[in-house]
């Protein structure tokens, strides 16, 4: 790290809190790796990838030339221990006209590029940001893979209005704004822009202070642990700074994703927001570099400034293959092996192999507060600090790199790692409850269907869910009515989807896995229970907050009224006419099977007869109450003075008073079906079966064959009943005489 350890202006200000642990190591071991997706979905794609733009070239505001050398001398002068600086803040003034509107689907997407001369790498940080609903915004690097952390809503992914771009290798970003048809842009939604000007190349290849570093690839007994390590860059007082870190296991083994850093590196909300976490930034054992994984966004857990420890929470989503490295509360003994991971100057991780050779360091004071380590196999550098330090015997983290002398050019030299089971034993820095497990809501538990939390229509806040421990929640929503749902989260944060069930253990009823902020939806409970179970889960990531509002709505089914009727042929169509309305229209005296003629809740079906033949309109046996079904002939809607075609309360084959109607009609022919309940019927689910069959339509009375019963059926609808229309023109005469007298006999 370049820094003499006797020149330091770290003083200890805090004191322990007596705690004492046994000589024994309390601490987990490591678990993973996480393991990937069961279906990976692809990454979000930026505003302009979304509605084609990407080709268009984008407005461009060039910003002055920096000088280096002297901010390479500021660096030289700061007071050590510090996190390493590459770049610097600098204020851009944009306004509206800078950028360009395009029109798009839906809306009008405004674009700004930032460029500098001469910078070496760059990052767009806003402030102020605060975006109307239906509005996105996304902060764009067009040379990474990675070419965003996420869109944008509202006041930012930590509500705060501070919103943070991806670390881009070179020196270009980008704006991209999306305003929704209907809403005006008078100004831009965010009050300040700053632009960080790289002026050390932390994202090269090669090694800012020399390539004497070992690289963890050739090392497959450390591949666990490389696989915890973290680059970290961040920014903190009008800079940009690099740091390293690990993930960090809990007692649980529950995949809470901490980890940890130095307190001289993030001890704040605002720079542990800011922070871009990258994982796997290492070099094959031969060959090029790989570009790693980004991870933004962190809370600030905890810190310590005693020992100089510090846990962060991550909020973006982990890559699959992150490992979460064990720790210890028992300080190793002087000569005990120990080994580092790390990322000296921002260059691919690096590897050292030590032993620690004093029980104190002068890092600050105490010294006793620090370990202090010499290196026989390779170094740390300015980048390394907060890495962690581990023993060779159980590869558990016991301390986090604060301060010392090492480098490329003093190779000699030891360095400090801040004690981690005292921030651990301190009940000040809560860190000991942290890592038991990480925190849950406090509808838990309910990862279950059978543990399934019951909520009534309102606002649940805060909720988490993890890929170990889903969440299950029983709606009240009774039969046919309308449940809807509004889910808040961040995309980027972790895949949040949602099923519904109607029953633990049945299928899926809906299903919601987009991929994009938030989760709105409407559903109609087709079954006859009151209860919708929601389940809620990651499909990617280990853990994730959100929030969930919902409501339920007694609405009448969309065929309520005839003239909303659903078209249909030949086919199974369930329905629930709980909350359906009563049609006017009176049925005939002829509909009285002893019940009155009354039909209340009714739903409306219009019918095309696919042939000549027999039709059958059927809830028999496939309801949950008592039905009748009526149905009339013609293209539109029935009127009072429209003949029944057939009707039917209580069919004799039927049971529950469920029904069957049966009449002829020609090919291709409209009919209006209207099912619903008897008189003070309650309503509830039920299934409609039309079929069609044409082996033997004069057999009217449906007794197997053709004779003088269906006779007296066609000459007592002589004239106008359509019940007895053999040839299906609305009408019973001659034609349908000839028909019947045509199929006398036995039915074939």
């Amino acid at each position: 790290m370049n820094i003499n350890p006797r020149t330091v202006g770290f003083v200890v200000v805090a004191s322990l809190t007596a705690c004492v642990f046994a000589d024994v190591d309390t601490g987990p071991s490591g678990h993973g790796p996480l393991p990937a997706p069961a279906v990976q979905k692809p990454a979000p794609a930026t505003l302009s990838e979304r509605f084609g733009t990407w080709f268009v070239p984008v407005p461009m505001i060039t910003l002055d030339a920096m000088d280096q050398g002297a901010l390479l001398a500021e660096d030289q002068a700061t007071v050590q221990p510090a996190p390493f600086r590459f770049g610097v803040e600098r204020g851009v003034k944009l306004s509206l006209n800078d950028g360009q509107w395009m029109d798009v689907a839906g809306g009008r997407l405004w674009r700004i590029g930032i460029d500098a001369v001469g910078a070496l790498n760059s990052r767009i940080h806003l402030s102020g940001l605060d975006l109307r609903v239906g509005q996105e915004l996304a902060i764009t690097c067009p040379d990474l893979e990675q070419k965003m952390t996420g869109i944008l809503e509202r006041t930012g992914d930590f509500g705060t209005g501070e919103a943070y771009g991806p670390f881009s290798p070179t020196s270009r970003g980008q704006i991209e704004w999306f305003v929704p048809t209907g809403q005006s842009a008078k100004e831009l939604p965010f009050d300040a822009v700053g632009y960080s000007y790289g002026y050390v190349p932390v994202f090269s290849d090669i090694s800012y202070g020399g390539t004497c570093s070992l690289n963890p690839a050739c090392y497959a007994a450390w591949l666990n642990e490389s696989n915890a390590a973290a680059k970290l860059t961040f920014t903190a007082t009008g800079g940009s700074y690099l740091c390293s870190g690990q993930l960090m296991a809990t007692t649980a083994a529950d995949e809470t994703p901490y980890m940890s850093t130095a307190n001289h590196c993030i001890s704040t909300t605002a720079s542990a927001n800011s922070c871009q976490m990258i994982f796997f930034y290492r070099s094959p054992c031969t060959g090029s570099n790989a570009a790693g994984t980004t991870v933004a966004g962190a809370d600030l857990a905890s810190t310590y400034f005693a020992s100089d420890c510090t846990l962060l929470l991550l909020k973006g989503a982990l890559p699959a293959g992150c490992y979460w490295d064990g720790w210890s509360t028992t300080n190793p003994a002087i000569n005990a092996a120990v080994t580092g991971i790390h990322h000296p100057s921002g260059t691919p991780q690096a590897i050292s192999f030590g032993v620690k050779n004093a029980s104190g360091f002068n890092c600050g004071t105490p010294t006793s507060n620090w370990n202090s380590v010499s290196w026989n196999n390779g170094i740390t550098e300015g980048g390394s600090s907060g890495s962690a330090i581990m023993t060779d015997t159980d590869h558990k983290l016991f301390g986090v790199l604060t301060c010392g002398g090492s480098g490329c050019t003093n190779t000699a030299a030891d360095d400090g790692y801040g004690r981690w089971d005292l921030a651990v034993a301190a009940t000040s820095s809560n860190f000991a409850t942290l890592l038991a497990a990480g925190s849950d809501d406090t509808l838990e538990p309910n990862n279950s269907c059978a543990t399934a939390k019951a909520v009534t229509p309102g606002t649940y806040n805060t909720l988490v869910v993890k890929r170990l421990n889903e969440d299950w929640y029983a709606l009240p929503v009774t039969p046919g009515a309308t449940l809807t749902m509004s889910l808040t989260f961040t995309h980027s944060n972790g895949d949040v989807d949602v099923q519904l069930f109607t029953e633990c253990g049945g299928v899926i009823a809906l299903d919601r896995n987009a991929n994009t902020n938030n989760e709105s939806f409407t559903y109609v409970n087709p079954s006859a229970s009151s209860t919708v179970y929601m389940r809620v889960y990651l499909s990617t990531d280990t853990r994730n907050e959100y929030s969930f509002t919902f409501s339920t709505s007694n609405q009448a089914p969309s065929n309520d009224a005839c003239a909303a009727a659903t078209a249909v042929g030949v086919g199974a169509f369930a329905f629930n006419n709980t909350w359906a309305t009563d049609t006017t229209l009176a049925l005939p005296a002829s509909c009285d099977e002893g019940s009155g003629v009354t039909i209340t809740k009714d739903v409306w079906y219009r019918f095309t007869a696919p042939i000549s033949g027999r039709m059958t309109a059927s809830t028999c046996n496939a309801a949950a109450f008592d039905t009748r079904i009526a149905v009339y002939s013609g293209a539109a809607c029935p009127t009072a003075t429209t003949a029944v075609a057939a009707c039917s309360d209580n069919s004799a084959t039927c049971s529950s008073g469920t029904s069957k109607a049966e009449w002829s009609a020609g090919a291709s022919t409209s009919w209006y079906i209207r099912v619903g309940s008897g008189a003070g019927g309650t309503g509830g689910n039920a299934t409609l079966t039309l079929s069609a069959a044409v082996n033997c339509p004069s057999d009217l009375n449906g007794n197997g064959s053709v004779g003088g019963e269906d006779l007296a059926i066609v000459l007592g609808g002589w004239g106008g009943a359509v019940t007895s229309d053999l040839n299906g023109d609305g009408n019973t005469d001659g034609a349908d005489l000839a028909i019947l007298l045509g199929a006398w006999g036995p039915c074939p």
